[in-house]
Formats: C-alpha cells, structure tokens, sequence
C-alpha cells in the first residue's frame, strides 16, 4: 500500500516541482506542503480548494507557471419535495451564548448549538455541523459556502425567525425523523462544487 502511495505522490510531485535544486517552496495559499516517502516535496490544496497550474511559452519552450490552489465553484441543488425540520435532542436553560457553545463542546453527542428563545440552549447531534436562528437565507448558504464539510442546507422560516441548518451529508443520508413535506415555510438544497 505505501509503495502506491509513493507512486501517485512522486507522479504528483513530477507535475508540480519540476526542479529538484529549489531550495525553497513555491508562494501558494491554502495548501499544504510536506514530504513523500522518498523526500520529495508533495503540495496538497486545501479542502474545498483545486490545483490550477498553467504553462506559459517562454523563447519558444512551455514552462511551467506556480501551481495556485483556487477554491471550488458551488452551485446548489433545490428540492421541492423533502423539508428538514430537525428539533434539537436537548435543550439547556442557558442566557450566555458562549456557555451554550461550552455545553456542546463538552457533550459528546453534540456537534451543534445555538440559542432559542432567549434563554435556551438547544443541542443538535451530527449529521448537523451548524444550527442559527440568526439571519437570511443567503447567510445560510454563505456560511454553508465558508464551511467545507457542508454538503446540505436547511432553512425554516417562521414567526420567530429564519433558522438555518447546515448538514455535513447529502440529502439522502439525512436520517428520516429530521424530514418532512416540502411546504414553502421550508428550504432544502445540496451543494455540488466543482
């Protein structure tokens, strides 16, 4: 198994350093820099991010241009049949946001938390990644656009606000009891980057 790791690492390697004196790295954002098993240098984009390198002619000779990692396009896919209307598996007497957030980093089940109601500090279990009442729509897919991991978003508009769920799984691995008809109180769509 490391001997194909080594190969498609020196490959990768092959296509993005191409001269083995380079004391230094090349000047690239969001990506990782390390080392293969034989020593050779292996640039890896963040998540969420790509490769991009070009070639320019340069006295009749293609060279290579620095690798740059550019993040992915989304796009986002609606559905009209499925709404999400997840209630939290716990909820805390809390006025403190930040001792809300303290709660959940110290549950185990616990993967999001948010404040309702003023005075309550509601605990949401994965798949969730991320639970707000605060905001718009276009918020929720911006901040579904910021976070990797966020393969779903979910919105519920009602007469206490727009809360926003964000999902690290697509739609259909979303568990059964956190769905519902689609109604238009209700947004539900995946994000596709490519």
């Amino acid at each position: 198994m490391n001997n194909l790791l080594c190969s498609v690492l020196l490959i990768s390697v092959i296509l993005i350093l191409t001269d083995a004196g380079c004391l230094t790295y090349p000047n690239i954002t969001d990506a990782n820099f390390d080392k293969d098993c034989n020593g050779n240098a292996v640039i890896t984009c963040y998540e969420g991010f790509k490769m991009i390198q070009g070639l320019e002619c340069v006295e009749e000779e293609w060279r290579y241009q620095n690798p740059i990692c550019k993040r992915t396009e989304c796009r986002y896919k609606y559905s009209n049949v499925k709404a999400l209307s997840p209630n939290p598996y716990g909820r805390r007497p809390e006025s403190d946001p930040a001792k809300c957030d303290e709660t959940c980093a110290n549950d185990i089940r616990c993967s999001a938390a948010t404040m309702i109601w003023g005075d309550n500090c509601a605990l949401y279990e994965t798949p969730f990644i991320f639970v707000s009442l605060d905001g718009k729509e276009d918020q929720c897919i911006e901040k579904c656009n910021e976070m990797s991991e966020c393969k779903t978003f979910g919105t519920r508009n009602d007469s206490t606000g727009l809360f926003c769920y964000l999902f690290n799984v697509t739609l259909d691995k979303i568990p059964e009891k956190l769905k519902q008809i689609y109604t238009s109180d209700f947004t539900v769509a995946e994000k596709i980057c490519e």
